[in-house]
């Protein structure tokens, strides 16, 4: 189980970090819908390590950008974040946006970072195989670019939980808790615009080779968000990697297939 609390870091700013678990410390770094404490990676790390899951600038509060402007800045809050944590030295584990940020946290300050796991990351281009534009997709079609099954299923299911939270967590009705929901995803989605859009590259390729840490990256093979093809770009740049593609998922390749990539980060940690 994961429990939110609020850290001072930096320069007095507020930071929501969820924490929990016992063991070595491991930094969890979440994609577009925020810290969920029901993701399927969150049980099986929390058996072994002591879990830090800050909720990035922006999704509490948009404010939280002003001083925010770019991925430079984001990589700097995450080692004040650190600070405030007293940690040195963590494994690092991120999905999509948070793999993004683990990536660029790793090669700012690669002395910081012991293991690195990226799952369905993004911040590269390649003109081969393009990164669609998620922000050009209407809402209801994105669950379609983002599962490479039925993207019904996968999403009813995680809206019904988020809602479900949300009448737990305010003491709300769920026609309300629903509005809530909605309102927290556009906000992440503003989030991760500020630094996709309208390319996701920022520079991370120029930056990848300062990534001492043994690292694994993982694609969904039907990713159509961002293609599978883009673990060769990834690891072709890591001075020590490995690649994985999980056959029949997409981007949400931790939803879809998650003994899969459960069993792969696992395996990867325990080795290296």
């Amino acid at each position: 189980m994961l429990k939110a609390e609020t850290l001072i870091v930096g320069n007095g700013i507020e930071q929501i970090v969820y924490r929990g678990g016992e063991g070595p410390p491991l930094l969890w770094l979440h994609a577009f819908s925020g810290v969920e404490s029901n993701h399927p990676l969150i049980a099986p790390l929390l058996e072994s390590y002591s879990v830090v899951a800050p909720l990035a600038p922006g999704f509490n509060d948009l404010a939280e950008l002003d001083e925010m402007r770019d991925v430079h800045d984001l990589a700097i809050h995450y080692d004040d974040i650190l600070n405030a944590l007293g940690l040195d030295a963590v494994t690092v584990v991120g999905h999509s946006f948070g793999a993004m940020i683990g990536a660029e946290f790793a090669a700012h300050y690669p002395r910081r970072v012991q293991r690195l796991v990226l799952i369905s990351p993004i911040g590269l281009w390649n003109d081969d195989y393009p990164v669609a534009d998620l922000f050009a997709v209407p809402y209801h079609a994105m669950p379609a670019m983002l599962y490479a099954g039925d993207p019904s299923s996968y999403a009813v299911v995680g809206a019904r939980e988020r809602t479900s939270n949300y009448v737990e967590a305010l003491n709300v009705e769920p026609r309300e808790a629903e509005v809530e929901a909605l309102v927290d995803l556009a906000r992440g989605m503003t989030t991760v615009a500020k630094f996709l859009w309208p390319l996701p590259d920022r520079g991370l390729r120029r930056r990848l080779y300062r990534i001492s840490a043994p690292t694994a990256v993982v694609f969904g093979e039907l990713d159509a968000f961002t293609p599978a093809r883009y673990v060769d770009d990834f690891v072709s740049a890591l001075v020590d990697s490995e690649g994985h593609v999980v056959a029949g998922a997409g981007h949400m390749v931790p939803i879809e297939a998650p003994d899969d990539v459960a069993q792969i980060v696992l395996d990867f940690l325990s080795r290296r």
